[in-house]
């Protein structure tokens, strides 16, 4: 783009035009630049545009090349197993609109009592003192199935006709069995709790009011415990798998003896680099570069702070705090990395 335009350029040509507007830029752009970051805890995947090279624009569509999709779950098909009129993500997607979010949940931890509030864990300090899986899961989802059996309607089926209103019933506690069932089986595979939320919004919760004219209290309430709990569980699986992909196989393994250097083994899982070195890929994120050696004891949110505030060419974060907590929680990672500022 150097030097003048020639007089054989083509002056109604607009990509001539625009060589000539860029030399004239090149007078007054500064030697040098300050990078700010801002969505720090953001990652879009293809380069911000969220899409593969073959894919359509926009959302991400069942058989678009290059990005994690799914089809809803089961429960939502037709009896062909079409899902007509339902589109979008269901939480197991990362697409424009439902990027990776580099971030650590707040989790309730079960209480010593019942009379007692549940105490609040990031997702990392409930993996590491209580496992994936929230203590509350499994028992309330077991509860759930249970309640919606309608042991009671088949038991009549047996002696007697049923009702119109019986077989409606009947009909409604089956679709809410079989959405328990696939929700709980889809809960490995979540990548975006964003998604997950508008799915629940948009077309289950939906379902679930199309298909019961009205629902009794003990039913509204053990579905809402089921959706809090399967909400947690979703949260958990989410913040799991965006720290394996982060750190694509790199494993804390046991303590050393005291004498030894800072009290962790690291090994790298070969097989967990591989897999996760193709899921980066499929996303777009450019070259595997064999993944980043996080913490257990940070949050993601702290870690991606850090990280940036390292780079040499970020001088400073835009990072939104709609709480309190927030704006701490990036103090402490501005202060333990003592580079750079947070704005």
């Amino acid at each position: 783009e150097e030097g003048l335009p020639s007089f054989t350029d083509d002056q109604s040509d607009a990509l001539v035009r625009q060589k000539q507007k860029l030399r004239k830029l090149r007078n007054v752009l500064p030697e040098s630049l300050d990078v700010c970051v801002t969505r720090p805890l953001t990652a879009y995947p293809y380069g911000g545009t969220g899409v593969g090279p073959n894919s359509n624009p926009g959302l991400a569509e069942n058989g678009g090349g290059g990005t994690l999709v799914s089809t809803p779950p089961s429960f939502l098909n037709g009896q062909n197993g079409a899902t007509s009129g339902i589109s979008g993500s269901d939480g197991k997607n990362i697409d424009a609109t439902h990027p990776i979010r580099i971030l650590d949940y707040q989790i309730e931890a079960a209480s010593a009592s019942s009379f007692q509030e549940p105490a609040l864990l990031w997702s990392n300090q409930h993996y590491n003192q209580h496992g994936l899986c929230p203590g509350a899961y499994q028992p309330i989802l077991n509860a759930a199935l249970s309640h919606f059996d309608a042991d009671a309607i088949l038991e009549a089926s047996r002696e007697r006709e049923l009702t119109v209103e019986e077989r409606e019933t009947l009909d409604g506690c089956k679709l809410l069995r079989d959405m328990l069932h696939d929700l709980d089986a889809s809960l490995d595979n979540m990548k975006s709790f964003a998604a997950y939320e508008e799915y629940l919004v948009n077309v289950a919760v939906p379902l679930i009011h199309g298909s019961f004219e009205e629902l009794d209290e003990d039913s509204a309430g053990m579905l809402q415990l089921f959706f809090r709990v399967h909400g947690m569980a979703v949260r958990m699986v989410v913040a799991r798998w965006t720290r394996d992909l982060l750190s694509a196989g790199w494993k804390r393994v046991g303590l050393l003896h005291k004498e030894e250097a800072k009290g962790v083994v690291r090994r790298k899982d070969k097989d967990q680099e591989r897999v996760m070195a193709k899921v980066w890929k499929d996303l777009g994120f450019g070259e595997f570069a064999g993944g980043y050696e996080i913490d257990e004891d940070a949050t993601l949110q702290e870690f991606a702070l850090k990280h940036l505030l390292k780079e040499d060419a970020v001088r400073s974060l835009v990072v939104g705090c709609s709480r309190p907590e927030h704006v701490l929680e990036a103090m402490r990672a501005a202060d333990s990395s003592d580079v750079g500022e947070l704005k």
